[in-house]
């Protein structure tokens, strides 16, 4: 069949909205008991009472956010803005679906959940290059290292191998990971960043051939305190037992370690306004995001409520195949993965459930990703005010923001495998 645009409805412009933050009651964190994620039940939580932080420190402990039963899986929730800088959080129980190009420097530490078998599990992240597709180099990383995805390379986390097979979980078993991201909201070029190796992890950081790749590769469990990160005219400083901690300009904090006894909590973030104290007793270790120039947006609404989603695969009917989207042709090539098409002629093929992932993704961050490309060489590019959905090395389809907010669910809907869910259990 041929796919036609239509007028661009409201349920398009909710997608586009994705990114928005929202309040809804429903999801009040303040409205005890807290229902948790069954990815989430083996995490550490801090208690459910616990006395204000004194001078209008403002606080919210990230595995709360990120345990909430209605959020989506790869779905980066801001949570913290100063000046170009944000934080964002986001929880995965299997490996991204895609490779990203972002807009800045990106800096991603995996935060300790207190569940022993996923804060012991290994990982690794691929740095390629974005006009060859080759890999530069990589990073083997643990929960609790801070490494840098450097702008102008793509970064690819868990990035599988041939057949690209989904992982099967046995009922109850699937377990969720959940990691801090520091980046600018906007293009920004890197500034001057630390670069370096903790001691003792030099094979963690390898580069391929004779390719420059800037490597940070921090262990914020063991290092001393030193700045770690930098976007735009912030600072992400890792300290350790500080004794006095004040923030002329304000800024926000995340407690990495502290006493049992402390106020503090691993994985709360803490909003500090201008002038404010934080206190130190049992404070271990933490990250500082601050600047010299700019004071710290107020807790953005995600504090208190999940960010609108788009509608689900399996909220609403299935689409079907073949579909054609302008000069792009789909069709099923077996139950695992579909053929592709572009201006007729011949594109490769691209694994279903993958491809999915993605574009879901797609709307969940209201059309703003930067680019991303999937197992095949299917990619997505909003970069520029443009919109594509292309393969690459056989050409791409060029859309308005009108067009690409129906395209994507129309492709979401139709390649989706049999049995697809994005609420796996």
């Amino acid at each position: 069949m041929v796919a036609r645009a239509p007028s661009f409805s409201d349920s398009a412009r909710m997608s586009l909205d994705a990114k928005t933050p929202r309040a809804d009651a429903s999801f009040d964190l303040r409205s005890p008991p807290r229902a948790r994620h069954p990815a989430a039940t083996s995490w550490r939580f801090p208690p459910s009472e616990r006395p204000p932080l004194p001078g209008g420190v403002q606080r919210v402990n990230l595995h709360e956010l990120a345990a909430r039963p209605q959020r989506f899986e790869h779905h980066l929730v801001i949570v913290a803005q100063l000046g170009v800088a944000q934080l964002e959080i986001v929880t995965a129980s299997e490996p991204l679906a895609f490779a990203h190009h972002n807009v800045s420097d990106e800096y991603a530490i995996v935060l300790p959940t207190g569940d022993a078998l996923i804060d012991t599990f290994p990982l690794r992240t691929f740095f390629t290059h974005p006009a060859s597709f080759a890999d530069v180099g990589r990073v083997n990383h643990r929960v609790g290292d801070l490494v840098l995805h450097p702008h102008g390379l793509l970064h690819w986390p868990g990035r599988l191998r041939p057949p690209y097979a989904p992982l099967r979980f046995p009922p109850g078993m699937r377990r969720g990971g959940l990691s801090l991201i520091y980046c600018a909201s906007r293009p920004s070029l890197p500034t001057e960043r630390p670069l370096f190796v903790s001691a003792g992890r030099e094979a963690d950081a390898k580069a391929y051939g004779d390719d420059v790749v800037p490597f940070l590769l921090a262990e914020t469990g063991t290092d001393p305190t030193a700045t770690l990160a930098a976007v735009g005219d912030t600072t992400l400083d890792l300290l350790v037992d500080p004794g006095h901690l004040v923030f002329p300009q304000g800024g926000y904090l995340v407690v990495l370690d502290a006493a049992p006894d402390s106020l503090h909590f691993i994985g709360d973030l803490l909003y500090v306004p201008p002038g404010a104290a934080v206190p130190t007793e049992g404070l271990r270790r933490a990250l500082r995001l601050s600047s010299t120039t700019a004071a710290p947006a107020l807790p953005p609404p995600s504090w208190t409520a999940l960010p609108e989603a788009p509608v689900a695969f399996e909220d609403a009917p299935p689409g079907a195949l073949p579909l054609t989207i302008g000069t792009l042709t789909v069709e099923a090539a077996s139950p695992e993965a579909v053929t592709l098409r572009i201006d007729g002629r011949p594109a490769g093929e691209i694994p279903r459930f993958w491809l999915s992932r993605m574009l879901f993704r797609v709307l969940l961050h209201g059309f703003a990703l930067g680019y991303v490309e999937t197992y095949g060489g299917f990619y997505y590019d909003d970069r520029e005010g443009h919109y594509r959905l292309g393969v690459r090395g056989h050409g791409h389809l060029a859309l308005t923001r009108e067009e690409i907010a129906w395209a994507v669910p129309q492709l979401y809907r139709a390649v989706a495998p049999a049995g697809y869910t994005e609420r796996p259990s």
